[in-house]
């Protein structure tokens, strides 16, 4: 089968709402006897190793979820490269030792000095909009002793002291929704111990500080490879359910209680409260609405690419600013009664609470409290260990064509070190974000258009941008709104409770668990043939969904429900050892595998989420890779973890062959023209032998159009009605 040579159309900045594919940067590992042979192939298609002739008849039955081969020796290669635990200070000598040589070029002048301004514009919008949403959320949990102030003060200290001493200053730091979620199911722990809340809150900081050092300089982050997407998937949809009960919950409240407020009587309600509970939820759902929307502008054939591209990279700051302006049309916000973001404006420079900044760790609280304080700071190390380091791998995913190594267990020390200046001043404990972290890292990436020998157009990553800059003036820029509190005022409290049910929507949109729940309303043979779909039975996926959803609902009880709502991250740690020695007992392991896959690299996660929403919508459309949003269910911990640690691995689905984003083609062709799985093989042949003379098949929009319509290539057609015949 002939090639030609890939070809780059151009170069462009990064837009920091789009997500790239892998970039060609490494070859897989291959033997001696073959490792001319496919260094030479590499270097003609610049898209993997050509596909073998007597392999294509195998390629072609498999089609583009294609199971590979595991080798004696590499399988032997990759348990070396597991780490061991307890390994006291190995890890992180190591961090250092190779990290340290590029601390100089990290301060270094940039490549693109505009870039990395973009970026740090694009990270402090992203940061800020979700942090006034948690700050929110605290200040009714913990009656305003953490609010907006300490909210953005804490992202500022603690994204300053991670940009100059982490390894990698590419994860940028902040309050996220579980912390949020922790530290108001924990608030009323103070209570229980007849300890004031700060001097409590300090020892939880302090608690939770030493246990990420002690952790990081025994090698526990290593931990994280052992999560699988059984885990992180649950922990995506609790998330989402978690944020979209709170947004609904927060807008139809009001209405019913006027202001929140429990009455005896819910008829004592003021015409005025009323109206303003209805323009609250009216805003919410505008708000809403709009983030949506301008999340698929990309889709959209208005405007220019350019214009698409800021539509969807400032979406939440759009919506906020449309939706407040709304809020003060005449007649909206009747005497002033809608409620607004509580904060002192301008900003006297004092913490929300009548209190000091400086807490005395003693006073207020016994010995009693001091130790019950370790449950809520070890339930942040549960929660920490896997969010952040989730965070920090999703950040450094080759994808991004990073050129610089990673320092895990350093990051962690490192982590664990900001907690003791939020423990002395009072401000909540952050960590690294998602999606916002792999988004700033995606925004500091330039990329090139490359079309292949099939006219597929892609883009692929040819440069990042990694510097400390961007990190450290996004945290400086959090100093600079704490400076402009008399604009945020002026946001609508529905507005941010709209935006919180934006971000669970988007946080469902693309979990599995979620997917899966969708496709028992499709029928058999409309279901995408992703893997999961081909080689189990279906009762046996229900099942495995139906747990795995109890388990994320039954987390969501505990903590929005139960006294002990703090043991959340515990619960969430347990699905680990659940999933390895129950659910692997109680499955068949050839199920498992594709029930839970932990092999599976990212790009086959983007690959089979194609599939799964070209069958959900009959419209063309773009990459479904470029709108996704990175998530917490998007980690695969042994998948990654090969791609991240071999440094001679090529990173692509299947055998990285050139042949599989035709087979991909293939399959979406299966699925628009309704026919059996069978065919797949048949296609893929006819295309095969008449790609060499038909030029038609590399300007066709998809193989579907080759097949479905005859004008467009009458010889192919005939040759695939008589195989199919």
């Amino acid at each position: 089968m002939t090639s030609n040579n890939n070809h780059h159309d151009e170069t462009i900045t990064t837009d920091p709402s789009v997500e790239v594919p892998y970039q060609d940067k490494k070859k897989m590992p291959v033997s001696s006897e073959t490792s001319n042979q496919d260094s030479s192939s590499d270097e003609e298609h610049g898209a993997g190793g050509k596909l073998k002739s007597n392999d294509t008849e195998q390629a072609a039955t498999l089609g583009p979820f294609k199971e590979e081969k595991e080798d004696p020796q590499k399988q032997q290669e990759e348990e070396d490269d597991d780490e061991q635990l307890f390994q006291f200070l190995t890890g992180m000598k190591d961090d250092l030792k190779a990290r340290a040589p590029h601390y100089a070029s990290d301060w270094g002048k940039p490549q693109s000095v505009f870039t990395v301004f973009n970026a740090t514009i694009f990270a402090f919008v992203i940061q800020l909009i979700p942090a006034l949403i948690f700050a929110e959320l605290m200040e009714r949990q913990t009656e305003g002793n953490l609010a907006t102030a300490e909210t953005l003060m804490s992202s500022a200290i603690i994204g300053i002291i991670y940009a100059i001493f982490a390894g990698q200053p590419l994860v940028i730091m902040g309050i996220t929704g579980p912390v949020s979620l922790l530290l108001g199911t924990s608030y009323g722990l103070a209570g229980q111990f007849d300890a004031d809340y700060f001097p409590f809150f300090f020892w939880i900081c302090l608690w939770a500080g030493v246990l990420h050092i002690l952790s990081a300089l025994v090698g526990l982050v290593s931990l994280v490879w052992k999560v699988t997407p059984f885990t992180s998937q649950i922990f995506e949809f609790f998330i989402a359910v978690t944020f979209i009960y709170n947004s609904l919950r927060d807008l139809i409240q009001p209405i019913q209680l006027g202001g929140g407020d429990v009455r005896d009587d819910p008829n004592d309600i003021s015409d005025l409260e009323r109206s303003a509970g209805y323009a609250a939820f009216f805003i919410g759902i505008l708000t809403c609405f709009i983030a949506w929307s301008l999340h698929f502008a990309e889709t959209w054939i208005f405007f220019s690419r350019q214009m698409r591209t800021f539509l969807t990279s400032y979406n939440t700051l759009i919506a906020v600013v449309v939706a407040t302006a709304f809020s003060y049309i005449p007649g909206m916000d009747q005497d002033a009664a809608m409620e607004r973001v509580n904060v002192v404006a301008p900003w006297d420079w004092q913490p929300s609470a009548p209190r000091s900044w400086v807490v005395n760790p003693v006073e207020g609280i016994s010995a009693r409290g001091i130790f019950a304080a370790f449950i809520p700071g070890f339930m942040f190390f549960l929660l920490f260990i896997i969010d952040h380091n989730v965070s920090s791998i999703l950040t450094q995913s080759p994808k991004f064509n990073l050129k610089k190594p990673s320092a895990y267990h350093w990051d962690f020390f490192v982590l664990g070190v900001t907690f003791f200046p939020c423990a002395i001043l009072g401000l909540p404990p952050g960590n690294g974000l998602i999606p916002q972290a792999p988004l700033h890292c995606r925004a500091l990436c330039t990329r090139e258009h490359q079309t292949d020998e099939y006219g597929v157009r892609r883009e692929v990553v040819t440069h990042c941008e990694e510097q400390r800059w961007s990190g450290l003036g996004q945290a400086v820029l959090m100093f600079v709104a704490l400076s402009a509190f008399t604009v945020i005022s002026w946001i609508p409290k529905g507005c941010l409770f709209g935006l919180l049910l934006y971000l669970g929507m988007s946080a469902m949109h693309g979990n599995e668990i979620w997917e899966r729940m969708l496709m028992v309303f499709i029928y058999a043979k409309k279901r995408p043939k992703i893997p999961v779909v081909r080689y189990v039975k279906w009762s046996t996926v229900q099942v495995w969904t139906l747990i795995q959803m109890g388990c994320a609902l039954g987390i969501f009880a505990v903590a929005q429900f139960a006294s002990v709502g703090y043991l959340y991250p515990a619960l969430l740690t347990l699905l680990v050892p659940f999933r390895s020695y129950i659910l692997d007992r109680c499955f068949e392991q050839e199920d498992i595998k594709h029930l839970d896959p932990a092999e599976e690299t990212e790009e086959e996660y983007h690959d089979e989420q194609r599939l799964i929403h070209h069958a959900f919508h009959d419209e063309a459309s773009v990459d479904e890779e470029e709108l996704a949003i990175p998530t917490r269910a998007e980690f695969r911990g042994q998948g990654l973890k090969r791609a991240l640690m071999n440094t001679n691995r090529r990173h692509t689905i299947g055998h990285g062959e050139p042949d599989d984003i035709l087979h991909m083609e293939v399959a979406k062709a299966v699925i628009d023209l309704d026919l059996e799985d069978e065919k797949h093989p048949s296609i893929f042949e006819v295309v095969t032998a008449g790609e060499a003379s038909d030029p038609k098949l590399k300007a066709s929009a998809s193989i579907t159009n080759l097949v479905e319509h005859e004008e467009a290539n009458d010889n192919l057609n005939r040759r695939l009605d008589a195989k199919l015949s």
